[in-house]
């Protein structure tokens, strides 16, 4: 658990840092930080909304859409040697700049940036992946942390962190039907999945180091095992239109905890619809998306946030710009393919809180692949 080691250091910084302003007046009304529940978030989908259901190919596929992995010719795709994944939110280099600032204090920094999500995320991806089969490995962790006045608390200043991290192995089986047109894949995964999260008020100090030290109170871990169902139909003709249905984790994806622990470590399941457009030419393409996800609401109560697009014009599959909304907030990314290996580099947004437009989190991906 050496990943779960190091969230818990940056957790204390950062906890550490915000109470030392705890008796600041300056604090202002927001929701507790929600940790994200995707296990693999594709740098590539991040920038055109976060969307790619109804369309997605290679080691985005597994967890996006495993009937994609039967699309095209042939039986090999791709082998991913490593994809390290970084993200960071605006609130992070807020901080960091106005560190740099040497006319400001450390408390002086704190005060001017409280109230604002802070995130960090990492993952990778290894694995090979054929046509109709692909087997891979996958990493992730992220942090995420806001200070709030407390309604609960009479107005009281308190901070809200989470943490997660999961470590699996995944095996997807895809097959084509009715003369190519709809696709079905089937996504196994194993789990070794933590989860931790620290609410309490910034004054009681005391009480967050100690649930930091106690792992067995802060982070909770065990392991588990789960599907994800896809299908995909390609209608055909000049826009060349495809519609994607998606069910993950299926029935729930049980985590069972390997020591007693409150953290509740399940993904729930959710299902997904998309659709998509590519109009083009040999050497150009465009892509339309929408993705509709969560359509249950397990996640997102409110519709607006499970509202995806997302837009792509590219130049021989090699060099790309992307674009789109994700929860109404505009997202962009750009990447460049050159065999063994692709960068892919952007920004989106993402609702921090229960209430859509109160505490956006602004953040700034980079991914780079290696592989052939």
């Amino acid at each position: 658990m050496r990943h779960a080691s190091t969230l818990q250091s940056t957790l204390r910084c950062i906890i550490f840092g915000l109470t030392s302003i705890a008796v600041s007046p300056r604090l202002y009304a927001a929701e507790p930080a929600q940790i994200g529940e995707s296990v693999y978030r594709s740098a590539y989908f991040l920038g055109r909304g976060d969307t790619g259901i109804a369309e997605a190919d290679r080691e985005d596929a597994i967890f996006y859409n495993p009937a994609g992995i039967a699309q095209g010719t042939g039986i090999y795709k791709k082998t991913v040697l490593f994809s390290p994944q970084f993200e960071v939110s605006q609130g992070v280099r807020d901080v960091a700049k106005s560190l740099s600032n040497s006319t400001s204090s450390a408390v002086d920094t704190v005060k001017n940036n409280i109230g604002k999500p802070i995130s960090i995320g990492l993952q990778n991806f290894t694995g090979l992946v054929l046509r109709r089969a692909a087997l891979g490995l996958v990493a992730s962790s992220h942090l995420k942390l806001v200070a709030f006045n407390d309604p609960d608390s009479g107005g009281l200043q308190a901070i809200d962190a989470q943490a997660d991290q999961t470590l699996g192995a995944t095996f997807t089986l895809a097959e084509k039907f009715l003369g190519d047109h709809l696709l079905v894949g089937v996504t196994t995964k194993y789990l070794q999945r933590a989860r931790g999260g620290v609410t309490a008020s910034a004054a009681d100090i005391d009480t967050i180091q100690a649930q930091l030290d106690d792992q067995s109170k802060f982070l909770g871990y065990g392991f588990g095992s789960g599907a994800d169902v896809g299908l995909m139909y390609k209608i055909g003709g000049k826009m060349n239109p495809s519609l994607g249905l998606v069910f993950n984790d299926i029935g729930d994806t049980q985590i069972k905890p390997k020591e007693t622990t409150e953290q509740n470590l399940n993904l729930l399941q959710t299902i997904n619809l998309g659709l998509s457009l590519e109009p083009g030419t040999l050497q150009s393409k465009v892509k339309l998306l929408f993705d509709y996800k969560d359509i249950t609401g397990r996640h997102h109560k409110n519709p607006y946030e499970r509202t995806h697009l997302g837009a792509e014009i590219s130049v021989w599959n090699r060099i790309g710009l992307t674009g789109g909304l994700n929860q109404g907030y505009p997202t962009f990314g750009f990447y460049t393919d050159i065999y063994v290996l692709r960068l892919d580099v952007g920004t989106y947004a993402e609702e921090a809180s229960d209430y859509l437009g109160l505490r956006p989190d602004r953040r700034y991906f980079l991914r780079l692949i290696a592989g052939f």
